[in-house]
C-alpha cells in the first residue's frame, strides 16, 4: 500500500588577506503553524554566500555556534523535535572560500547546551578534520585554522561521539572551495541538504518526538527531510526561477546512513559535478545523481519550460516520509519540448513525416495486433474502451495538497522496527517488570505467561538468557516493545533488559508472599561492585547496585568521552528522567573528563533516578535495588506487583534503604 501511495504521489507531482565574514540569513518560515516555545530551524535554500569572483587568497573567519533548540519537524501536524544545530538552522551555514584561503574556524558551544560539540571539515587535511581542536564543552569556544587546498563541495559535521547521533540531530553543513577564478555564472544558486531523523514514534505523531538510538543503529529513519523539516522546500521555501535561467544546486547528503538518488522530475542536469569535485570535468546530460552519506554534488540545469518541478530522492517511498522539494519556473510556454496529443511538425520542418516506431519488432507487433488499431496505439492514441473507462475513474490524489498526500502515505520502512502506523494514538504506559513462566516455541519465539494472569507476552532482545531459563518461573525487567508487533499483532511484545530465576520450574507452587521473597533474593544476587558505578561511552555500569543509607557511591568516567552525573529536574533535558526522594537533595557532578570520579554519600532512603545530561537521549540507564525491595520504593510494595507502568524514558535508577 505504501508503495502504491508513493507512486500515486509521484504521478500527482509531475502533472499539474582581509578578514571575510560568513553571515547566514535568519529567515522566518512563512505559513508555518505556530507552536509554542519552538523555533524555525529550516535553512532557506537561497541563503548562499556570494560568489568569490577573482580575488586573491585571504584569511576567512567563520564562527559556528552549537545551539540545541526545540524546532518544528512537521508543522502541518504539530510535530516538534529537539535539534542540535550549527547557528540555529539545519543545515548549518553554507561556507564559501577559494582555493588557497586560510580558514579560521571558531566553534562556540552555547552555555545552554547539554552536549559536548565539535566540527569535522571534510575539506581540511589533518586527523579528525579539526574535531579534536574544536571539541568544546557547554559555554566554551575553540578556534583552529586549516588551509583550503582542494577545490570542491565538501560536507562538515559535528565530530563528537556518537557522531551519527549528532549528525542525525542536525549538525551538518557544506563548505564550497572555489577554484582560482571562481565558478561560471549561474542565475540562481540554492543550498540543499538531505537528512534523516530517527524518532521513537512513527511519522505523523503530534507533539515532541524523542530520538531513537535503536532506529539509528538499525538504519530505519521515520523521517527523510530536505533542510531539516517536512515541507521545508515545498510549501515554505519553494525555489523560483524563470524560463531560460540557469539553476545551480549545492547539494549534500548528511546521512548519516542512506545514499541519495537525487532527481528533478522533468529536468535533465546539464552539468553534474559528481561527488562535489571541481578538479574533474562535470558529467553532462544526467537524469539522477547518486550522492553517498557524507558526500556532495553540484548540479546545474537550464529552466526550459514553466511549471512545478519536483526534486526528490528516487528511492520514492521516502517522499511519504517527508522528502520533497519544488522548483517553480515561470515564463512563456514552449510546446516544442512537450505537449498533449499526437506529434505535429511546423511548416517547413526538415523532420520526416514517415511513421517510425521506437520499439523492437516483437513489441511493435504485440502492441499493434496488426492494422490501424496497432498503429494508433503506437502513436499514443488509445482505441480500447477499457482504457477510456480507466481514465474516467477519478483519482483523489490529484486534488490533495502535497502534505495531505504525504501524511496519508506514511508507513514506516522496515517491518521489524515499528508499530503499524494506524496506531497513532498515544499508547497507555506499559509494564517495566513481569513475572511468569518462560517457554520457547518450536519456531524459536520466547513467550512469557504472566504469573496469576491470563496475559502472555512475546519476549525480545535476550535470546541466550531465554534459552538458559526456558520452562522456569522468572522475573524480567524492560519495557513494552514494538519490534515484532507486526508479526504477532495480537500478542504484546516486551523488550527484556534483565532476567532473574524465581523458581526452577513453572510447576512449582508459588504464592505472592514467596514471590516477594524470591524477588528480594534475586535483587540481592545482582549486586556487583555495590559502591562504584563506571561509565562506558553511552551507559552507566553496572546495571544494578545496592546502597544503604550513609554509604558513599563513586562514579568513575571509565570511557573516552566527557560525562556528568545529574539528579536535578532543573538541569535534565526531560524532567521526567530524574527523581529525588523526599528528604534527598539534587546533585550535579559537573563535567567529568575521562578518568575522573565523583562521589556522594546518600543519607535519605528512597528511589533516585539520574542521568548523564550529555547523553540523556541515549539512556545511560541502570537499576539500583535494595536487599528488601526491588525496582520500587523500599518498604512500600506497589499494588501492581506483576505489571508496573514505565516512566517516560528509562534512565539510571537508585534505591537507598
Amino acid at each position: 500500500m505504501k508503495v502504491i501511495l508513493s507512486v500515486l504521489l509521484f504521478l500527482f507531482m509531475i502533472t499539474g588577506p582581509e578578514p571575510l565574514p560568513a553571515q547566514p540569513a535568519a529567515n522566518q518560515r512563512p505559513g508555518a503553524k505556530t507552536i509554542a516555545n519552538t523555533v524555525d530551524i529550516v535553512r532557506d535554500p537561497t541563503d548562499v554566500p556570494p560568489p568569490i569572483a577573482n580575488r586573491a587568497p585571504a584569511v576567512v573567519h567563520v564562527t559556528l555556534s552549537a545551539e540545541e533548540v526545540l524546532g518544528q519537524l512537521d508543522p502541518s501536524v504539530g510535530t516538534t523535535y529537539r535539534y542540535w544545530t550549527f547557528n540555529g538552522k539545519v543545515p548549518g551555514p553554507m561556507i564559501r572560500v577559494r582555493q588557497g584561503d586560510m580558514v579560521e574556524v571558531t566553534l562556540r558551544n552555547e552555555a545552554s547546551s547539554h552536549m559536548v560539540h565539535s566540527v569535522d571539515f571534510h575539506a581540511a587535511l589533518g586527523p579528525g578534520g579539526g574535531a579534536a581542536f574544536s571539541l568544546a564543552i557547554p559555554g566554551q569556544s575553540k578556534t583552529f585554522t586549516f588551509q583550503a587546498t582542494t577545490p570542491g563541495l565538501f560536507v562538515y559535521h559535528c565530530g563528537t561521539p556518537m557522531i551519527a547521533e549528532h549528525i542525525a540531530n542536525g549538525m551538518y553543513g557544506l563548505i564550497l572551495v572555489e577554484p582560482a577564478g571562481g565558478l561560471p555564472h549561474a542565475d540562481h544558486e540554492f543550498y540543499i541538504m538531505q537528512g534523516e531523523v530517527y524518532t521513537t514514534a512513527p511519522k505523523g505523531k503530534t507533539g515532541l518526538q524523542q530520538f531513537s538510538d535503536a532506529r539509528l543503529m538499525e538504519e530505519t529513519p521515520e523521517y527523510f527531510v530536505f533542510n531539516g523539516a517536512v515541507d521545508a522546500l515545498t510549501k515554505e521555501h519553494p525555489m523560483r526561477a524563470n524560463v531560460g535561467e540557469t539553476v545551480r544546486v549545492f547539494f549534500g547528503d548528511a546521512g548519516p546512513n542512506d545514499t541519495s538518488s537525487l532527481h528533478v522530475v522533468g529536468e535533465i542536469s546539464t552539468r553534474d559535478y559528481e561527488l562535489g569535485s571541481l578538479t574533474s570535468p562535470p558529467l553532462t546530460g544526467i537524469q539522477t545523481t547518486s550522492v553517498p552519506p557524507g558526500g556532495a554534488a553540484i548540479l546545474e540545469f537550464t529552466a526550459s519550460v514553466p511549471g512545478q518541478f519536483t526534486m526528490m530522492d528516487h528511492a520514492m517511498a521516502r517522499m511519504a516520509k517527508g522528502l520533497m522539494a519544488v522548483f517553480e519556473v515561470r515564463g512563456a510556454q514552449n510546446t516544442a519540448f512537450m505537449h498533449d496529443g499526437p506529434a505535429e511538425f511546423a511548416s517547413g520542418s526538415q523532420a520526416s513525416t514517415a511513421w517510425v516506431t521506437g520499439l523492437s519488432q516483437a513489441d511493435t507487433t504485440r502492441s499493434s495486433g496488426g492494422g490501424d488499431a496497432g498503429l494508433a496505439a503506437t502513436r499514443g492514441v488509445s482505441t480500447h474502451p477499457a482504457d477510456a473507462k480507466e481514465e474516467a475513474i477519478p483519482n483523489p490524489m490529484r486534488s490533495m495538497p502535497m502534505h495531505m498526500v504525504s501524511a496519508k502515505a506514511e508507513h514506516p520502512r522496515g517491518s521489524n522496527l515499528t508499530r503499524p502506523v494506524s496506531a497513532l494514538k498515544a499508547a497507555p504506559p506499559g509494564p517495566t517488570e513481569l513475572n511468569g513462566c518462560l517457554t520457547l516455541l518450536n519456531d524459536g519465539r520466547a513467550m512469557l505467561k504472566v504469573f496469576q494472569s491470563t496475559k502472555t507476552y512475546r519476549l525480545e532482545a535476550r535470546p541466550l538468557l531465554f534459552s538458559e531459563n526456558a520452562n522456569r518461573l522468572i522475573h524480567v525487567t524492560g519495557e513494552l516493545g514494538s519490534v515484532v508487533a507486526v508479526e504477532d499483532p495480537s500478542i504484546p511484545s516486551f523488550v527484556v533488559n534483565t532476567v532473574d530465576e524465581l523458581a526452577p520450574n513453572c510447576s512449582a507452587k508459588v504464592t505472592p508472599a514467596l514471590l516477594r521473597k524470591a524477588l528480594a533474593k534475586a535483587a540481592g544476587a545482582g549486586t556487583v561492585a555495590p559502591l562504584t558505578v563506571g561509565m562506558s561511552d553511552m551507559a552507566f555500569m553496572p546495571a544494578k547496585i545496592v546502597i544503604k543509607v550513609g554509604q558513599k557511591v563513586t562514579w568513575k568516567d571509565s570511557s573516552e568521552v566527557i560525562h556528568n552525573v545529574v539528579d536535578d529536574a532543573g538541569k535534565a533535558i526531560n524532567k521526567a528522567d530524574v527523581h529525588v526522594p523526599e528528604g534527598g537533595k539534587p546533585f550535579d557532578s559537573g563535567l567529568m573528563q575521562p578518568g575522573q570520579t565523583f562521589a556522594r554519600v546518600f543519607t535519605a532512603p528512597g528511589v533516585y533516578r539520574y542521568v548523564c545530561t550529555l547523553h540523556e537521549a541515549n539512556g545511560m540507564k541502570g537499576v539500583w535495588s535494595s536487599s528488601e525491595c526491588w525496582g520500587w520504593r523500599c518498604g512500600r510494595l506497589r499494588k501492581e506487583v506483576f505489571e508496573r507502568p514505565s516512566p517516560a524514558l528509562p534512565v539510571g535508577l537508585g534505591t537507598v534503604t
